[in-house]
């Protein structure tokens, strides 16, 4: 293949400019980057270098969602306004401080901000444009008098919702004639369209009998998901100078680390939604759409794994009790574009070019041999040109540079592909080679399933950090009594929270206590964008397995009190459902019930006091137990109607649409039986499969790392761990039946497996020797899917694990180097709580006591990823957060 890189083809104007990569804090995907920044601020500050820093992903520009309380898909982002004299609150989320922090690293950093549901006053008011402009104007003064933003741009039209040409242009009235603002409004940029796919507002714009003003009113045009635009949009850029953006795109989703080995390529970057569709999308969206400026949703993961849409991202940081974050297989695929193109670059449009066609899910692009992208630094001359190669053979090609000085200038050739036998990032970025062209040309050869650039920039790989994942230990307690600073800096967040409905936030109540109140009642409930379930928060560690969470709840009066609840939760895995787990609810009528996800298991009744009352749930092994005020009102096992194996899983609160409150959160351990699992997905090291194996290496977000494996009558698998325990989980129609073995002894004999969902368990064994097993599951009937296996750990395990620490690796182009932090309960100034170990002579399976063989010597732990334990770390934080 031969390209001409000619410099005379370059698009010099202002609006057809590289913009480079944009950041959408939306849906709660941000929230966890709070606790980052309030407790681990040099994590905080690490993340936020690479997302924004000029040797990092350099994102140029950031849109925050204008939240209205609702879940708008993987969360709820908090309303700055709840009501039309409630001065605004940009503390409220994470969005708005997330934008300050960026612009001290790049104050070139553009802002935008957009709204998938309005606060339900301007919904209800009489004039709903004056509402929604105040709303818009409030917010913006919040955020200069907050943190001294000033907004470049704000989208008009409600995310990928119709256009409303009419409230477009009323904005762009208001923005440029309001007088009485911080800074000049009349400024401030409207972007407009924000479709899925979809280029209608392009075709209003064009319509000046339809629409007069619109066209002058709107200066970018958007769309989501989409590499190509259309004949208006063209023109509108061309004709008309109108930037054009990819104002909502995808930021990868595969999980690198283990589907490399099953994904057909050796890569963990192929499929769909991978790394290098990903970087297709990016290269395509100018030669196929005119598109400047690639906005991820999201590019940081700071929220919790079960929610929708997750995993996707370029940086993975939900664990703020460690500061454990990942640089994830798209930080090193942005890295091929930001270190070497910079906003303002020109692209060369002899250069630029992408075959590939929509497919796979609509989004993905599909069936591409020729993708690459050249720009130029106008100033300089320095190019940069990013290949992929996503066919299966060598692509080789030739490179004539033409219309520059540096033509014949060395060329450095970076380069990402798949594992050689290391770590699944071990030739991610890499440094491969330099070319010096004879009369300005050279050739090139793009492996299968890989991506490269050539650039005449020179610049060194840098250290990228790796950390240990840390358990968070119990007990943790919260008896939000945070001093007033924390809280006004976070807008009553409590930490750890995630909010999938509804709105938790601490209150201080009139006799001086704070606590924890659900904001949103049925006034104030916003229209939904999508569906929204009822008030929900979650918190902790999905490694938590056997432990209780408890609270002191009250009520706050209504006029129906069967249809006021609260609830306490476990085992809290799929948010995405809203009601996830096991968890006891208890309504202001005295009545209770156990619910498992959200079918009941069983219900009664329990006299109430006046105020405050007590609720607690229990999870052991299989076992569920519910408390009201101390009193035991319910034990729930297999036999239950509805009952499912729920396997490990957050904390949550639950309440209805009333300002009820909670204090006094406690989740805690249970005495005598081990707490934690490890999880291991199933492409994971340690899990191996016998016969032929369907592999889906990009499934539903419902599936731990969106991974499954099918296997037939006929086939089996095999997870070899460390531990007391096992639990498998997938998604099992109810007709499958398994023989196991257990360290090389026959376990379970046609063992039915029952009917699960997404994140249920179809088979336990529980009581184990602590040390190495195996066990092997074979297949006599039916269909079985595999998506995890959760390892049980026993208190010794646990014990070296709280003094491990986390190992932190510095990674460069020439060395690796390894240092420990050790944590101790003497360096954390806090007492390590114990638990006491399994040592039951019987291992408890899912349906059998049969006795189990002795386990193997024992062997080091890390049999998948690995963890580390911090103890108590709900206490240790509390130094900084509360009053002393």
């Amino acid at each position: 293949m031969t390209v001409n890189i000619d410099m005379t083809t370059a698009s010099f104007a202002e609006n057809t400019r590289y913009r480079g990569f944009g950041l959408i804090s939306a849906n709660n995907s941000s929230r966890l980057l709070l606790d980052y920044k309030y407790e681990q601020p040099e994590r905080y500050d690490e993340i936020l270098n690479y997302l924004f820093g000029k040797d990092g992903l350099d994102i140029s520009h950031i849109k925050v969602e204008m939240g209205a309380d609702i879940n708008s898909s993987s969360g709820t982002e908090p309303a700055t306004m709840r009501s039309a004299d409630e001065k605004a609150d940009v503390t409220r989320g994470a969005g708005f401080q997330l934008a300050a922090d960026a612009k001290k690293i790049d104050p070139s950093i553009t802002l935008d901000m957009l709204w998938w549901s309005e606060p339900r006053w301007v919904t209800d008011s009489n004039d709903v444009y004056a509402a929604r402009y105040k709303w818009y104007r409030e917010t913006l003064i919040s955020a200069y008098e907050t943190y001294g933003l000033q907004f470049d741009y704000v989208s008009a039209t409600r995310n990928e919702r119709a256009n409303d040409p009419d409230w477009t242009m009323y904005l762009s009235e208001h923005l440029k004639s309001d007088s009485d603002t911080p800074y000049d409004f009349s400024k401030i940029k409207i972007v407009d369209g924000e479709a899925v796919g979809t280029w209608g507002i392009s075709k209003m714009m064009l319509d000046a009998g339809k629409y007069p003003g619109l066209l002058d009113a709107v200066d970018v045009v958007g769309s989501h998901y989409t590499d190509w635009s259309d004949d208006n949009t063209r023109k509108l850029q061309q004709e008309y100078g109108k930037e054009v953006w990819f104002s909502e795109a995808s930021s990868p989703m595969s999980y690198a680390q283990g589907t490399y080995k099953y994904d057909g390529t050796g890569t963990g970057m192929s499929d769909i939604n991978g790394a290098l569709d990903i970087a297709n999308r990016i290269i395509t969206m100018y030669p196929g759409g005119g598109m400047t400026l690639y906005e991820f949703q999201p590019a940081v993961a700071s929220y919790y794994d079960g929610a929708t849409y997750f995993p996707k991202q370029l940086i993975l940081a939900n664990e703020p009790w460690s500061g454990y974050y990942l640089l994830d297989s798209g930080f090193y695929m942005g890295l091929h574009f930001s270190r070497f193109i910079k906003p303002g670059w020109a692209f060369v449009e002899s250069a630029c070019a992408g075959d590939g066609k929509a497919g796979g899910d609509g989004h993905a692009i599909v069936d591409a041999t020729y993708s690459y992208m050249t720009c130029t630094d106008t100033a300089t001359g320095d190019y940069s040109t990013v290949i992929t190669n996503t066919t299966d053979s060598p692509i080789n090609y030739t490179f004539n540079v033409i219309g520059t000085e540096k033509s014949n200038s060395p060329v450095n050739v970076w380069e990402t592909r798949g594992p050689s036998g290391g770590a699944w990032n071990e030739n991610c970025f890499r440094l491969r080679k330099t070319i010096t062209p004879e009369s300005g040309s050279f050739t090139v050869s793009v492996q299968p399933y890989s991506m490269i650039t050539l650039t005449t920039l020179e610049t060194e790989r840098g250290e990228f950090k790796e950390y240990e994942s840390d358990l968070l230990a119990l007990p943790y307690t919260d008896d939000f009594e945070y001093s007033d600073e924390y809280l006004a800096a976070r807008g009553g967040a409590p930490r750890y929270t995630t909010d999938e409905g509804g709105a938790f936030e601490v209150v201080t109540l009139d006799d001086g206590n704070k606590v924890l109140m659900q904001k949103i009642t049925e006034a104030t409930h916003a229209e939904e964008w999508g569906s929204t379930p009822s008030p929900v928060t979650n918190f902790g560690d999905d490694r938590w397995f056997n432990y209780s969470v408890s609270a002191d709840v009250k009520f706050a009066k209504s006029d129906d009190p069967a249809k006021n609840s609260t609830a306490v939760g476990l085992r809290y895995n799929l948010a995405d459902s809203g009601a996830s787990g096991w968890r006891l609810q208890l309504n202001e009528a005295g009545e209770w019930r156990i619910r498992i996800g959200s079918k009941p298991a069983a219900t009664g009744n329990a006299a109430l006091k006046d105020g405050w009352n007590n609720i607690k749930i229990e999870a052991e092994y299989n076992t569920i137990r519910g408390y009201v005020n101390g009193e035991v009102v319910a034990e729930i096992t297999e036999s239950a109607e509805n009952y499912v194996m729920q396997p490990a899983g957050r904390a949550a609160l639950y309440s209805s649409y009333f300002n009820n409150c909670f204090n006094n959160v406690k989740v805690d351990a249970i005495d005598g039986v081990d707490t934690y699992i490890t999880r291991l997905d199933a492409t994971d090291d340690g899990i191996t499969f016998e016969g032929s194996w369907s592999h889906s290496t990009m499934d539903s977000f419902k599936n731990y790392k969106r991974t499954a494996s099918t296997g037939e009558a006929g086939v089996s698998f095999t997870v070899e761990f460390d531990g007391t325990g096992i639990l498998l989980t997938g998604v099992e129609s109810g007709s499958a039946v398994i023989d196991t073995e257990l360290d090389g002894t026959a376990k379970d004999t046609a063992y039915n497996v029952p009917k699960t969902s997404n994140r249920q368990a179809f088979y336990s064994i529980y009581g184990l020797e602590s040390g190495h097993h195996t066990l092997k599951v074979m297949i006599t009937e039916g269909t079985v899917t595999l998506d995890s296996a959760e390892i049980m750990l026993d208190t010794a395990q646990a014990e070296k694990l709280f003094t491990s620490g986390a190992a932190e690796t510095g990674n460069d182009s020439d060395n690796d180097m390894t240092s420990t932090d050790v944590i101790t309960s003497e360096t954390a100034s806090t007492e390590i709580s114990s638990v006491s170990a399994q040592t039951a002579d019987e291992p408890i399976s899912a349906n059998s006591d049969s006795k189990g063989e002795s386990a193997n010597p024992a062997v080091p732990i890390a049999v998948g990823a690995g963890i580390a334990v911090i103890a108590a770390v709900g206490t240790i934080l509390a130094v900084k957060a509360k009053k002393k």
